[in-house]
């Protein structure tokens, strides 16, 4: 047996730890302003894509994997001698990138196509890419490497602050009423992850206070895990993300405190000022 691990590209996963790995990505498309789509990272950088949602006019569209790609993808690690792959996605619940990989799984022989379900997205997804492959190298089989994954996701979350909510409002992955109200009452929203789909958990008056809160949420919820990883998902306010960076390693030195990035995909929903903070029960290899 053989298991290779291929992602999407909203893992966000470092550049160098790709190329270390050699991990296959599949890239997700953004629609914006000119009605024409771009290839994630490839046709659109993050910082392209910022500029572009400043005088956004109509709602940013994204778009999976087509299958013909998959099917390549999987066909080719069929070619390269491996006889298994942990297809591993961000949620069903905010994209179809999961239906496209399981109607592909169908498609192909000669390889078993394993699809996991992060029900996350970001690097709070990629983590899970980079665990799968600690786990093989460590020589686990491939139910047991499954299992693990499906335990930690029960250990993994994300919460997730916003400047303006109109944006997961254009893009349908929060509803018309809930960023009405939170424009009404000039809210900062704290968001989080339920269910793999965004939904509001709280409301705070500034974002000061939501950035703090984020944070103390985050801890929380892994304070009694044996291992504990906390993420930083900064997006175009670099000052603002580094500081949260900053002070997280001071204030939580018994937890890893890793940083990322969004990238044009998920960072078309969120928003210019969109910042997140993951939390994983698991020391994660980088």
């Amino acid at each position: 047996m053989k298991v290779a691990v291929l992602t999407d590209s909203t893992s966000y996963i470092p550049q160098d730890l790709i190329e270390k790995y050699h991990i296959p990505i599949a890239h997700l498309y953004v629609t914006l302003n000119d009605n024409e789509s771009y290839k994630e990272f490839v046709e659109i950088s993050k910082e392209q894509c910022y500029d572009k949602l400043k005088d956004i006019k109509t709602a940013p569209r994204t778009s999976q994997p087509a299958i013909g790609t998959l099917v390549d993808m999987y066909e080719k690690l069929k070619d390269e001698g491996y006889t298994d792959v942990i297809s591993i996605h961000l949620s069903s619940g905010i994209s179809g990138t999961v239906q496209t990989a399981m109607q592909v799984n169908d498609m192909i022989e000669g390889i078993n196509i394993h699809v996991f379900d992060t029900k996350i997205a970001a690097f709070a997804e990629g983590v899970f890419v980079l665990k799968a492959i600690e786990l093989i190298e460590q020589g686990l089989e491939l139910d047991a490497i499954l299992k693990e994954l499906e335990s930690m996701r029960e250990e993994t979350g994300a919460y997730i602050v916003v400047d303006d909510l109109k944006y997961l409002q254009k893009s349908g992955r929060i509803s018309n009423a809930q960023a009405w109200i939170g424009t009404l009452l000039k809210m900062k929203p704290l968001l989080c992850f339920e269910d793999g789909k965004i939904v509001p958990n709280e409301k705070v008056r500034t974002k000061k206070r939501a950035l703090k809160m984020m944070v103390r949420k985050a801890a929380e919820e892994i304070k009694d895990a044996e291992d504990k990883t906390l993420l930083v998902i900064g997006g175009d306010k670099v000052d603002e993300s580094n500081e949260v960076y900053e002070s997280m390693k001071k204030e939580f030195p018994d937890y890893d405190v890793l940083f990322s990035e969004f990238g044009p995909v998920v960072a078309s929903h969120l928003g210019p000022g969109g910042i997140g903070v993951g939390y994983i029960g698991r020391k994660i290899k980088m």
